[in-house]
């Protein structure tokens, strides 16, 4: 009983507490409830006062939004334009640097054209005028070519006037005063030159010195005046004052007479090749003797034809060495010296006889191709002592070269000379050489071919009647 009244008590104690508990949970649960209520106010207040400021603020932004949106649509627009005009500057680039590139090659064609003619004058004038057209031209030619600098257009029209000013005065004829050596008195006297075309005159001012054609000198600046057959000073003079004058004209210039000189003879030319030049005409000399000697032993080596030969042998194989021996009169020398020999021996034996034919085949042959291998030696070694005349030749240009530059001719044409002539005279020499070595070599050999079938035929027609004999 104690115990039920005890878990009564112990219940009402839990019960008491839990109804406890619970009245102070409901009283936080309010108090809990009161300050949400009051937050939710709070946050709703701020919720309306936010939506009031983005509907105040949301105008202002969708118009300014407004505002850059057409600002980007006149920029695209304005970028478009400016891509287009771009491309069309682009095109525009593109034409103008063809065409300046166009101009550019124009005027360095014009400029090189202007520069060739320009060199081609220099080169033509000859000293007496170099002196009057030495500054223009050297002031023309730099600015038609200057250093790091487009060629000049203005220069090279100057210089299209000064050719055609150039050209004509030449067809035209001009004059003008001064000194020249007279060709009689080895004197400088006064005088005016005229320029006819090619052909330059002096007409001196004295009537008693020489008027005539003028070509200039390597030696002084003075040129030296040639008189002209049939032409005197009154001519002359008539000439240059514009009155009707017969005026005898090089139309070469005197370069022609100038070429003749320079050939010279043949010993001239001879006498450029130098020592082995000398060397090479004397082995051609030798070679030309030899060949004397050889076409003479030639005509020695007189050698019938086989038809001549066949009777004869036919004769021997019939009616023996007597009958046969009766026959050579009509032979050559040489043939008749083989058959000599061979019936000489007709009685011995056989190996006999061709031993002595053998000798005296070799004895013809010792004799008759003697100097042959010189006439080869010869023909060989001439072109080796011309490739060695162009070396030394070369050797010594070169050497002139060191000293003297590439500006003087004159001093260089010795040792082309004696570099083109050395080889020149190898060639005469061996071709020739070469050719009759070829023909001595083969009629000799066939003249000796001959001698030895003779030989063979000898010994077997005499072996054949020593058959016959023998059968009878």
């Amino acid at each position: 009983m104690s115990h039920r009244l005890t878990a009564l008590l112990l219940a009402s104690t839990l019960l008491v507490s839990s109804l406890s508990a619970q009245s102070e949970l409901d009283e936080k649960l309010k108090e809990t409830a009161l300050e949400y209520t009051k937050r939710i106010e709070a946050a709703t207040t701020a919720l309306t006062a936010a939506r009031e400021r983005i509907v105040n603020e949301k105008v202002p932004l969708l118009n300014e939004m407004r505002a850059v949106e057409n600002r980007i649509l006149s920029l695209r627009a304005e970028s478009s334009t400016l891509r287009i005009a771009s491309g069309r500057y682009a095109n525009d680039r593109a034409q103008l640097e063809q065409v300046s590139n166009a101009q550019r090659i124009s005027i360095g064609f014009l400029a090189g054209l202007a520069n060739e003619g320009l060199s081609t004058l220099n080169s033509t004038l000859g000293r007496i005028e170099t002196g009057q057209w030495q500054e223009r031209l050297a002031d023309l030619r730099h600015r038609i070519d200057p250093v790091n600098r487009q060629p000049d257009l203005p220069a090279s029209i100057d210089s299209v006037e000064v050719l055609a000013d150039r050209v004509e005065t030449l067809l035209g004829g001009y004059t003008f005063a001064g000194v020249a050596v007279s060709s009689t008195s080895k004197e400088l006297v006064q005088g005016t030159y005229a320029f006819l075309g090619p052909e330059t005159l002096f007409v001196a001012s004295d009537a008693n010195e020489v008027a005539g054609t003028v070509r200039a000198r390597d030696e002084g600046a003075a040129p030296l005046v040639y008189p002209l057959p049939g032409w005197t000073n009154a001519d002359g003079v008539a000439l240059i004052s514009g009155q009707l004058s017969a005026v005898p004209i090089d139309v070469s210039g005197g370069k022609a007479l100038q070429l003749r000189q320079s050939q010279g003879t043949w010993i001239d030319h001879i006498q450029k090749g130098g020592i082995v030049g000398y060397s090479i005409i004397g082995l051609g000399i030798f070679a030309l003797l030899t060949a004397l000697v050889k076409l003479i032993d030639l005509r020695n080596l007189s050698v019938d034809q086989p038809v001549k030969v066949t009777q004869l042998l036919k004769t021997l194989a019939a009616e023996g060495p007597a009958k046969a021996q009766a026959s050579l009169d009509s032979l050559r020398a040489t043939s008749r010296s083989l058959f000599s020999t061979g019936l000489r021996y007709a009685t011995q034996p056989k190996e006999v006889i061709e031993e002595h034919l053998y000798a005296f085949i070799l004895r013809e042959r010792l004799h008759h191709e003697r100097w042959l291998p010189m006439l080869a030696v010869i023909a060989a070694a001439s072109p080796l002592l011309g490739l060695l005349g162009t070396v030394v030749g070369m050797v010594k240009t070169f050497t002139l070269i060191t000293v003297f530059g590439t500006g003087n001719a004159g001093k260089l044409s010795s040792g082309i000379s004696e570099a083109l002539i050395t080889t020149e005279l190898g060639l005469i020499v061996a071709i020739p050489t070469l050719i009759l070595h070829g023909l001595l070599s083969h009629r000799t050999q066939k003249s000796l071919s001959l001698l030895e079938r003779y030989g063979v035929e000898l010994v077997t027609f005499n072996e054949e009647h020593r058959a016959k004999v023998a059968s009878n």
